[in-house]
Parts: C-alpha cells; structure tokens; sequence
C-alpha cells in the first residue's frame, strides 16, 4: 500500500474504508491543513458523488490532488511570500485556478468579503483553498440551476434559497 493509502488508513478511525467529516479534518490537520469545520464539510461535498457524507480512498486522492492545485495557485500569487494573499493576489490566484468562472470584480470582492473568515482582508492558505471550494459549490450550484447553459438562470425565492445553502 502506499503513503497516501496507509494515511487514509490511519485516520480512519471506524475502519469504514471512508473518512467522514471529521476523519477528514484530522487527515489534513496532519499535513498542516488547518481548515474549519464548515471547509472540510464543503471539501467532502465537492468530491463525495453519492452524497453519503463520506468519502472513499480514490476520492480522497482527488480531494488531496485539488487540495494541491489550489495551493499552487496560492505559493504561485504570493508575491511577498508572507503566507498570505491580499485582495489583489486572491483575485489573480482565483483567476487562475478558475478561467471559466467569469466574474467581474464587484461579485469577485463581494464573495471574499462574505467568505473571508476573520474578515482581514487577507487569506492564509487554508482560508484560501476553503474560498476555493466555496466557488467551486457556489458554481456547481448555479450551473444545476442554468439547464441551458447561457450563463443566467431565473429562479423564485424558495429556489434561490436552495441555492443559497447548497454553496456552503
């Protein structure tokens, strides 16, 4: 078995062959991934399928290969290397992790300014990845909802609601 299996191994404390949410927490934690209850909740949607809450080892691998990517993005726009990313290096980082995502500056500032956990105007790592799966809920949900793919949807308030809690 390899290192990631035999990591997956470890913190899975029931030996239910899946990490819930808190197994999960605890496997990051020990790779210096210090990430919020409500991250690791939205971390285990974006790459649980069946919805079980849980998640398996091949699903792990690719939460962990994501998890990766977002860093890159992140140590690639640290231009002062100070473990964090001001507002102008979030933006350039989202960009570039998310081309397709499309969004102009005022809803751009708008989500970081709602996500943004400690309301600094700043994001160390882990708060960035955690924004990034934000977006990344935020955009699968909305894409549920635009059937036709143009780009907008039309939706009541119950709808919008259901929207509302399904990127978080």
């Amino acid at each position: 078995m390899d290192q990631m299996g035999q990591w997956f191994n470890h913190v899975d404390t029931d030996r239910s062959g899946q990490l819930d949410y808190k197994e999960l927490q605890r496997a990051l934690q020990q790779a210096q991934l210090n990430f919020s209850t409500m991250s690791c909740h939205m971390l285990l949607r974006l790459f649980d399928p069946d919805r079980s809450g849980k998640i398996s080892l091949p699903e792990f691998r690719n939460l962990f290969q994501w998890i990766q990517h977002k860093d890159g993005a992140f140590f690639h726009f640290d231009n002062d290397r100070s473990g964090s990313l001001d507002h102008g290096e979030i933006y350039r980082a989202v960009m570039h992790a998310y081309p397709h995502l499309g969004l102009d500056q005022h809803a751009f500032y708008a989500a970081v300014k709602a996500y943004d956990p400690d309301q600094s105007g700043t994001m160390s790592r882990t708060e960035f990845v955690g924004f990034c799966a934000y977006l990344e809920m935020c955009h699968r949900t909305f894409i549920s909802f635009d059937t036709q793919r143009t780009g907008s949807v039309q939706m009541g308030l119950s709808q919008f609601i259901y929207a509302c809690s399904q990127a978080k």
